[in-house]
């Protein structure tokens, strides 16, 4: 039975779940079509995407139509989640992108276009939503073909009597359909479908020199010509087929599903991972998700690309070298899930209770050992800190954040030992809440959100001079050490630089050790408010000792003291990270975004174009970043999105530094 491999991409609240609902309704999987409105839904299972009525993971569907074997994956729309966003478009051997129609390509779409073009997936446009009455396929068309290009073309269009869609036209066939079966196509749409067909056969005639000699020579082309052409360009990327419909009404789904059959590739037709050669070379499997379920456990989603994935035969994780036994093996529908011997090349499938795979391990059989390529995640761009009222639960809280990490790699977390906080990153608030919901629902803890404590750094502007004496008489021997520091500002970046200038045996050479010990335990500590010193020379060039009194204690206590001396005179400054944003937005939101930056100190660096959306580059304190994520979203109605990464260290503003150190003075 042939298999085809098909993923739903595109960006959030274009219908991809619908869609996938309608298709399993098409075919028989349920006989209720499934609503994310309701929360019948067989993709988005979830508790948190039924209350919020959103997809947060991907989901898989694997059934048979028309003797082929689909196996579906749906994909999140927001970039909050597009670890799994990514983890679904590595595995796919072609993609469905859907389309609104009426807000046309927005940015989701664009990156899955960019992800998909990256690894040469097939790509098949289905334009959604056009049930709405605002709904314009043809303007979505031309949106669409401006923005990939001339391999764009339509195989259907739709039929709308005042606003109201009746049903579509497949352009190939030259026949028209309402979801309850084969209709007239309406005199007003002939001239334009036989258009679009000749359009279509002239298009596929230039990339094809079998159907271009049949043009020239005005010979008839079949449609078994024109499907095995459109095949073979679809495979090689060279053309685009745009298709159209409405899951409510399940208006055009029949079409989907016929044209996923006669040009969707099938295994071995589509791209393989560079460590693959064939599909017929031993068990490949690489795993692309981990689950966690509480009564079940780790949940592994595989894909294999060569050879047969069996039960009870041993495969080779290539990632931790250890050997996993395939006790059980399923196929998923949603969170339903059947058992199966075996899975073949090109299926997706379930494994579960292995020992120790995680998402991005590649399965193999241990005579062919192949490690295929990582998913590249990328980096996150908020965080918070997270805590618990009570620490008994602080165990508890681990244990799931290592569970949550598994599912989504683009979750971080880490304890910052400098701010003693217990720090959260991820891709966006989203991902935040269903990371709080995911802990309360299956760890049973709570986790109260706090703001992220700053890493503060302090430095000094001026040259200056230290003096300090430890003496210390108790009855017994004493303590004595003097210390003459003189330190000097350095670049940013160079850290804490220590200097012996002793002449004359001032300070013997054996607690020079203990005078820059004591300085640098200063430095670690902070002068203004707590946070470490940087970017700083410290010289010792003289001081004396005690033949009977002096001690490594004395000389550290000296360094320290005679430091602290010398950073009073060096007028001392506060210093915040600096980050550089790159915000990505529609071009309509530019001088909104562009003031609401300036408005944090940010300081706008400048612009790019990239298609139709506009790239703002600026630096921004870390401490105006809090919770920008929303702000974003909100400016941009849901469609921008921003990354951040470290840059430098910069000067506090005196008003603000004020207002820091008197906070630590309080403290």
């Amino acid at each position: 039975m042939a298999i085809k491999n098909v993923c739903i991409a595109g960006h959030a609240n274009v219908g991809k779940t619908s869609l996938a609902e309608a298709m399993l309704y098409r075919v028989g999987i349920t006989n209720r079509l499934g609503s994310t409105v309701d929360g019948t839904s067989i993709m988005d299972y979830q508790k948190y995407e039924k209350e919020r009525k959103l997809s947060v993971n991907l989901s898989v569907a694997s059934f048979e139509y028309n003797d082929i074997q689909i196996d579906l994956i749906d994909t999140p729309g927001y970039l909050d989640f597009q670890g799994d966003l990514l983890s679904g478009l590595s595995v796919a051997d072609s993609v469905v992108v859907v389309v609104d129609g009426n807000l046309g390509m927005e940015f989701t779409t664009e990156r899955v276009l960019e992800i998909a073009g990256e690894r040469n997936i097939p790509r098949l446009f289905f334009v959604s939503k056009l049930g709405k009455e605002d709904a314009d396929f043809f303007k979505v068309y031309e949106e669409i073909k401006e923005d990939v290009g001339n391999g764009v073309l339509p195989l259907t269009i739709p039929i709308k009597d005042n606003n109201e869609l009746k049903g579509v036209v497949d352009i190939l066939e030259q026949k028209a359909y309402s979801p309850e079966g084969e209709i007239d196509i309406p005199s007003s749409l002939r001239d334009k479908v036989e258009e679009y067909r000749a359009n279509l056969i002239e298009s596929l005639a230039e990339v094809d020199e079998g159907l271009m000699e049949k043009f020239i020579e005005n010979q008839e082309i079949s449609q078994g010509d024109i499907v095995k052409g459109l095949h073979k360009r679809f495979l090689k990327g060279e053309v685009f087929p745009v298709l159209c419909g409405d899951a409510l009404s399940l208006a055009g789904i029949d079409l989907l599903l016929a044209y996923i059959k006669s040009i969707f590739p099938c295994p071995g037709e589509s791209p393989l991972p560079e460590q693959v050669k064939s599909i017929d070379d031993p068990t490949v499997a690489y795993v692309f998700k981990t689950r966690f379920e509480p009564h079940v456990g780790e949940l592994n989603f595989v894909k294999v690309w060569s050879g047969e994935v069996k039960v009870g035969t041993p495969l080779l994780n290539n990632t931790n070298d250890q050997e996993e036994k395939i006790n059980q093996l399923f196929r998923a529908i949603g969170d339903e899930r059947k058992s199966v011997d075996s899975i073949k090349p090109g299926s997706i499938g379930v494994l579960v209770k292995l020992k120790d795979t995680n998402t991005c391990d590649t399965l193999s059989d241990p005579s062919h050992p192949v490690k295929i390529a990582p998913i590249d995640f990328p980096s996150p761009v908020i965080k918070i800190a997270i805590s618990v009222e009570d620490e008994k639960d602080e165990d508890k809280v681990s244990k799931g954040l290592a569970k949550l990490q598994k599912e989504d790699p683009t979750l971080h977390y880490a304890f910052d030992s400098e701010a003693k906080q217990l720090i959260i990153e991820t891709m966006g608030e989203q991902r935040i809440q269903f990371m709080k919901a995911q802990l309360e629902e299956n760890f049973g803890v709570s986790v109260i959100e706090e703001r992220p404590r700053i890493h503060y750094r302090e430095t000094i502007q001026k040259q200056a001079e230290g003096w300090a004496k430890f003496k210390k008489q108790t009855g017994g021997r004493g303590q004595y050490g003097e210390v003459y520091f003189r330190v000097e500002p350095l670049e940013r970046g160079k850290g804490i630089e220590f200097k012996n200038e002793i002449k004359g045996g001032s300070i013997p050479s054996k607690f020079v050790p203990s005078v820059e010990t004591g300085a640098r335990n200063t430095a670690r500590d902070g002068f203004l408010t707590g946070y470490p010193l940087v970017d700083l020379k410290i010289v010792v060039y003289d001081g004396s000792y005690h033949p009977v009194d002096s001690s490594d204690n004395a000389f550290q206590r000296a360094g320290s003291l005679a430091l602290k001396e010398a950073l009073k005179k060096a007028d001392a400054i506060l210093l915040e990270p600096i980050l550089k944003v790159k915000a990505i937005i529609p071009d309509e939101y530019t001088g909104d975004v562009m003031g609401d930056l300036n408005s944090r100190r940010g300081k706008i660096l400048g612009m790019d174009s990239g298609g139709k959306f506009q790239i703002i580059n600026a630096y921004v304190p870390e401490s105006e970043m809090f919770k920008y994520s929303n702000q974003l979203r909100s400016i941009t109605q849901g469609t921008g999105t921003y990354t951040t990464e470290f840059a430098f260290y910069e000067k506090v503003p005196q008003e603000i530094a004020e207002k820091l150190i008197q906070k630590t003075e309080e403290e």
